[in-house]
C-alpha cells in the first residue's frame, strides 16, 4: 500500500458513497486508476465493506464502551470471543493496562447490563468496566 492508496482510504473513511471519479478529482488520478486501486484494495482484504453511519440520536440504541483486561495470553481467543457478542460493534486491542476497548450499541440498558454480566463472568476476562457514550462527534 502506497501513499495514494492511503489517500483513497482517507477519502472513503469520510464518505463511503463517493464516486471513483470524485476520488480521482480530489487526489489527482483518473476514475479508471482509482477503480483499479479500489478493486485491488478490496481483493487484498484492506477494504472489507462500505457502511452507512447512522446518527446515534436516530437509531435509539444505548451506546457504551467497555474497558477490558484479558486474563490469558495471547489475547486473540478473548478478542475474537468479545467481537462475537451481541451488540458489539468493534473490538480494539490496546497496549498498556487495558487490553481491549469494546464499542457496543444495544437496544436498551437491560441488554447493556446483560452484556456487562456476560463479559465480567467470563474466565477469559480479568476485569471489565463500562461507560455510556454521551455524544459522538465525527
Amino acid at each position: 500500500m502506497d501513499q495514494t492508496d492511503k489517500h483513497i482510504l482517507a477519502v472513503l473513511e469520510h464518505n463511503a458513497r463517493i464516486s471513483a471519479a470524485e476520488i480521482g478529482r480530489r487526489i489527482g488520478l483518473s476514475r479508471t486508476a482509482v477503480q483499479d486501486r479500489l478493486t485491488r484494495l478490496e481483493t487484498s482484504g484492506v477494504i472489507t465493506g462500505y457502511h452507512a453511519h447512522i446518527a446515534p440520536e436516530w437509531d435509539g440504541l444505548v451506546r457504551a464502551v467497555l474497558f477490558v483486561t484479558i486474563a490469558e495470553r495471547p489475547c486473540d481467543r478473548a478478542l475474537t470471543w468479545l467481537r462475537g457478542l451481541p451488540g458489539v460493534q468493534e473490538v480494539l486491542s490496546l497496549s498498556g493496562d487495558t487490553d481491549a476497548l469494546v464499542r457496543c450499541a444495544l437496544p436498551d440498558a437491560a441488554r447493556l447490563a446483560a452484556l456487562n454480566d456476560t463479559v465480567g463472568s467470563s474466565p477469559l476476562i480479568a476485569s471489565s468496566t463500562s461507560n455510556l457514550i454521551l455524544k459522538t462527534l465525527r
